[in-house]
């Protein structure tokens, strides 16, 4: 079998649908505009030194699995700081949002069981769908009518979960969580929340629960990442010390990956705790925002302001998607063209993220920069 042949042709499709993908190493001299780094903390020169006077205690690597031997006094003091923060029982620390997904989703679900989410739904969540036994119930975004519609007509004696981001990474709008959380109480259903996004930047940092002024309960479950707004790296699970003290021995992401590093947990536990005492970084951040999507909507863009921190500026074909980031390299920014998969055909988009460390002056450009190119689009 001519397997390189193979993958050639499946390569050569890809770029002929507009598709193709490569890494890119983002110059130093380009404005980045497509990082997750929202508050600005993955560069914190006040955890570098903090880090750096603390270097000799720490160790390079944790040596085994959480079960094994990996399991260190800074990841409990991490978990411990992020069950605080989210004001739940317990939580669990592990390598990544894309582990974290996969793994709680199988763990918690078995054959019979139904798990209804989101048509917008991050990958991870997905693929956690996938990689369990559960029957999959995908409904329409935000859409709180046809989720009820759904839940109706399901049948079975399984568990139920609703299963959603809390701010979704492609649109930048928040789920109406109020509702969602009626109709899980008044089915039966456990809510699975991905506050990947939300985490750093709603409720006063502390995620989409807490910016509705609600408080979490048994039945839901927070789960986060420390790669994003604070600037690190790993994912948490939130919840009842049930739920967690049934993951450490069902969470197969957990029980056959090596633990974080305890470099790693030092880096996001100060940079959480920078988080939580500078709450200016994301009152900028978020009035940013709304000062680029109003210019740019002057300036006749499809681009919406939702209360986040993203902003797609919807161009819709992929080529042209390409060729808009493209020209913004070419006058010194960089901003990521979004296609399918990850997002549906017709819909390919420029991702903007606005981040701390961003100035006005940055922001300004951006503006400018888009003007003089709206007529070559």
């Amino acid at each position: 079998m001519d397997f390189n042949g193979y993958l050639e042709s499946r390569l050569e499709d890809i770029k002929r649908k507009g598709l193709y993908r490569k890494r890119f190493i983002v110059p130093e001299n380009l404005i980045d505009f497509s990082s997750n780094d929202y508050l600005g903390l993955k560069d914190c020169e006040e955890t570098k030194k903090v880090l750096c006077e603390n270097i000799e205690k720490l160790s390079l690597g944790s040596g085994a699995s959480q079960l094994v031997s990996g399991y260190k006094s800074i990841q409990k003091e991490l978990e411990d700081f992020l069950s605080e923060f989210k004001e739940s029982e317990d939580c669990i620390v592990l390598g990544s949002g894309y582990l974290a997904n996969t793994g709680l989703i199988q763990a918690l679900t078995e054959e019979g069981d139904i798990v209804f989410s989101d048509q917008f739904n991050h990958a991870s969540i997905i693929d956690g769908i996938r990689l369990s036994r559960a029957e999959k119930v995908i409904y329409r975004h935000n859409d709180m009518n046809d989720l009820e519609d759904k839940l109706k007509k399901s049948s079975g004696r399984g568990k139920r979960f609703i299963v959603t981001d809390g701010v979704f990474s492609m649109e930048g709008d928040t789920v109406n969580f109020p509702d969602l959380k009626f109709l899980a109480d008044r089915y039966g259903a456990v809510v699975i929340l991905d506050d990947a996004h939300s985490t750093g930047i709603l409720g006063n940092g502390k995620g989409t629960i807490f910016h509705y002024g609600m408080k979490p309960d048994e039945n839901i479950i927070q789960m986060g990442t420390l790669s994003k707004a604070v600037g690190s790296y790993g994912a948490f699970v939130c919840g009842s010390r049930t739920v967690i003290d049934f993951l450490i021995n069902r969470m197969r992401t957990v029980i056959f990956s090596t633990a974080l590093s305890p470099i790693q947990n030092f880096i996001s536990l100060n940079n959480l705790k920078i988080m939580v005492s500078q709450p200016f970084r994301r009152e900028y951040i978020l009035k940013q925002s709304e000062y680029l999507a109003e210019n740019l909507k002057k300036l006749g863009y499809n681009i919406e302001y939702r209360g986040t921190p993203i902003l797609s500026l919807m161009i819709g074909k992929e080529d042209k998607a390409v060729r808009l980031r493209d020209l913004l390299v070419e006058k010194g920014i960089f901003i990521q063209a979004i296609r399918p998969p990850t997002v549906p055909e017709g819909s390919s988009r420029l991702r903007i993220t606005i981040s701390y460390r961003h100035s006005k002056e940055d922001i300004d450009y951006l503006i400018d920069t888009l003007k003089e190119l709206r007529d070559k689009l």
